[in-house]
This record gives C-alpha cells, structure tokens and sequence, in this order.
C-alpha cells in the first residue's frame, strides 16, 4: 500500500480530533477523553471504504497548544509538525463553542510555512449539533478560512459532506513531472477527419490518413509542446454502433474509445460539416456528458461548405442547437483540418476549457455569492414555503459539481436550478463547461441511514 494519500488531523487541544478519527474509522482506535494532550503520538490507520474513491491513510495528530514546552514536549511536536509536512491532506478541527487564540495561531502558521501552504486544508468546526449553530460561523471565516465543514464528530452530524469534501481535496492522481498538462481525445464518427486533424497539430505525418472509415483500430497517443506547454493528444478509433455479435473488432475499437474518454482531461467531439449532427453524434455527446468531460465540438470539413458572403456559419450553428440545445453551452467552433483552419483557435480553446475544469471554488467564495443571490432576488418567496438554500459547496471537478443543501429538493423546478448554473457559470467565469447542481436536503438523515447499513 505504498504511496496511498496521508490526510492528518491537526488541531489544538481536546477539540475532538481523536473523536472525528474513530467516527471515520468506525472504531476505537484512538484514546478519547476530556483531559487534554491525551494522544501524544501520530496515529496512523488504513481507510478503505466505499465512501472514499481511494484508500488513504489517516493520522491523528497531537494537541499543537503544548504549554509547557520540555524535551519530550518540544519533540512531540516537532515529530507532528514533520509529519503534517509529508500530507498530502490536512484536516483543521476546531471547537465551535471554544474559538481561541490559538486558532488563529495555527491557521496562520498553516499559510506561512512554505510546505504546508502548498498542502490543501479542510477546516472543521466540530461540536456544531443544531441547525442554528451553523449559522454561527462567521468567526471562523474571520480567520481567513475558505473552505469549513460544519460538523459534529459524536453525532456523525455532515458526514456524508466531508466525505464528499475529502474525495474532492484529496490528489487521485499526482502528475509527475513528465506527466503532459492536458490530455485532449479527439473522438467522432469514422471519417469524420480525426487522423487529418491529428497529423495536422503535429505537424508530421503521426497516423494514417484513409478515406476507409475505421482505419484507426487503437487509440494513438501523441505529445507536442503549444504555447510551452506538453499536450497529448489521443486520436480515438471511429465510434460505431456496438455490434450484436458479429464483427467484435468494432466492439472492441468502441470500448478503447470509452477508455480514451475516461483517459482524457478535455474532448474533441469532431463532426463532418458536410453530413452535419446525426442521430449516432448525439449518442456520443451523451457518453462525454454523463463523464462530464470538458467538450468541443469541432465542425470538421468547414472550407467544403463556408460561403463568406452569407450568413452559413450562423445559419449552420442555429441548425445545430436546434437539434440539441444545450450545445450552446458548449465551445463550437469551424475548422478544417486539410487547410489548417482555426486548428490553433482548437487548441486554444482545449488549454482554455482545461484550466476552467481544474477550478476549485472554495465554499467561502459560493457563500458570499449565494448570500448576494439571495439579497437581489425574490424567486419563490410569493410561496407559502419558498425554496431556500442554506449552504454551498464544490464536490468534484469532472463532472464540475456544486452541492447545496436546501430546505426541500421538490421547491427547486428545473427553472430555478437552470438560473443557479447560469448564474455560478458567469460568476466564477465557467463557460463551457458541465457545470452540475446536486440538491441535499438538510433535514435528511442520511449519515444516520448511512451509519445503520453499514
């Protein structure tokens, strides 16, 4: 199990670190009691549940507010403070009904020092056991905190929230340095151009170009510097319709085409202008929206159908969303790759669309953002029970998701959440991308459901 995640528990003091570290392991590992400093080494303990995407080990870490400062005291807290700095999650507990100056002391410590600023951290505010109390968490943002879970490690109050918020901080896949920054699949129908555009990034002859739909059997994998920056590009063999038990070659190209997605950071959805977007084209759009892949669509072929002196361009994307109206919120763009037209402009756009899906919005950003939202409008409120959001936060990157805890999912009709999306995707600059909206009710009871199925 080497090379799994650390994520470590930090925090002063009788703050209830050891509690959130048994609550999480399910198990009494961890010696809790009232008495301060009780836990005076670094616990370490395998976390593999399927609440987590990944295996991480989780460390409980000594009370950092050691007054009394002898040789073992002095030890203790330089062997926690090394170890804090080979994490590569930090959970920040502190007590909501004891802030203190030592708080303050330790977040800012956590910002100064140059390992740990590079550590991503997730502040707690435990002991938090009513509604009404995480309303009063103002004095924590004061702090100069930007990501805080309100919870209650006795009560397992929010865990379902941390958990998402710990899958969402923790590194899935650490790139290495040789590692490209961006992995763009160029996929599509057979012979829609995929290894013309290919050989056209690269600028040599990388795949074979065939009028034969299906020449490409695997994906090829290809790397070249743009704007100094390494890209990939995967240049996937033609989608077809899965066969029934006949040729199990196209079987097998469609599988390793679903690979290439998986694999990819942003997706090149490349259609012949000339056949235009069929019925096969919208069932590919639907495999790249259910990964909620970054997507450009590509209208390959452009200088066989352009007509500069009309209005061919608009008329055609017109004829596009009228087929499928959520690509207007997807780049589309002209090209021709034979004639190297606006193939930059493509790749422009997938560097763009990349550096967007990496975004992480902290919960202190969408707060103030939802605190405006809800000065300036009156949506619902006519209702003898009008929707209300308490709280929100990102949970993931691909998909680009946002959670909010509401008073009651069934008050939010699809207008109210398509004016949310509108209005996080134009906030926090999003354009382009899938941006999902999760609902949770706040009254629901499901880390207590949770807690008795397993």
């Amino acid at each position: 199990m080497k090379g799994l995640p650390i994520v470590s528990i930090v925090g002063r003091q009788n703050v209830g670190k050891s509690t959130l570290f048994n609550a999480i392991l399910r198990a009494q590992s961890a010696i809790t009691e009232n008495t301060p400093g009780v836990t005076r080494d670094v616990l370490q303990k395998l976390v593999e549940k399927d609440d987590f995407k990944i295996p991480f080990y989780l460390c409980d870490t000594p009370g950092l507010d050691i007054e009394n400062l002898d040789e073992i005291n002095t030890e203790i807290l330089e062997i926690a403070f090394e170890h804090l700095r080979r994490s590569d999650l930090i959970i920040h507990v502190m007590d909501h009904k004891d802030l203190r100056p030592y708080d303050h002391k330790l977040v800012a410590l956590l910002k100064k020092d140059e390992t740990l600023s590079q550590i991503p951290v997730l502040s707690l505010v435990n002991k938090v056991d009513t509604d009404q109390d995480e309303y009063d968490l103002e004095p924590f943002y004061q702090l100069g905190i930007n990501e805080i879970v309100p919870i209650s490690a006795i009560g397992r109050r929010n865990f379902s929230l941390l958990y998402d918020k710990i899958n969402f901080l923790l590194p899935v896949n650490k790139k290495k340095p040789d590692d490209p920054y961006c992995r763009i699949a160029i996929i599509g129908k057979p012979n829609s151009g995929k290894s013309s555009l290919l050989n056209t990034l690269l600028g040599f002859k990388r795949a074979v170009v065939s009028e034969v739909p299906g020449t490409t059997r695997d994906s090829v994998h290809s790397q070249f510097m743009f704007q100094e920056k390494k890209l990939e590009i995967i240049d996937t063999a033609g989608i077809r319709r899965k066969s029934k038990g006949g040729e199990s070659l196209e079987f097998y190209s469609y599988k390793r085409t679903l690979f290439a997605l998986g694999e990819a950071d942003v997706v090149i959805l490349l259609i012949d202008a000339l056949k235009g977007f069929g019925e096969f084209d919208k069932k590919i759009f639907s495999e790249i929206q259910e990964m909620g892949k970054p997507m450009i669509l590509a209208v390959n072929k452009w200088d066989a159908v352009a007509d500069k002196e009309s209005n061919s361009w608009k008329n055609y994307q017109e004829r596009l969303f009228f087929r499928m109206s959520i690509l207007k919120e997807r780049p589309v763009l002209s090209l021709s790759a034979t004639e190297k037209l606006r193939t930059h402009k493509l790749l422009e756009t997938c560097v763009e669309l990349y550096e967007k899906s990496q975004k992480k919005l902290t919960t202190r950003a969408l707060n103030n953002w939802l605190s405006k939202w809800s000065g300036k409008n009156k949506v619902g409120k006519a209702s003898n029970r009008p929707p209300k959001v308490f709280y929100a936060t990102q949970i993931s990157q691909i998909p680009f998701k946002i959670l909010f805890f509401v008073n009651d999912s069934k008050l939010f009709p699809s207008n109210i959440l398509s004016f949310f999306r509108k209005n996080i995707v134009s906030e926090f600059g999003l354009e382009g991308l899938s941006v999902e909206l999760e609902l949770r009710n706040r009254s629901d009871s499901k880390d207590k459901d949770k807690e008795g199925k397993e």
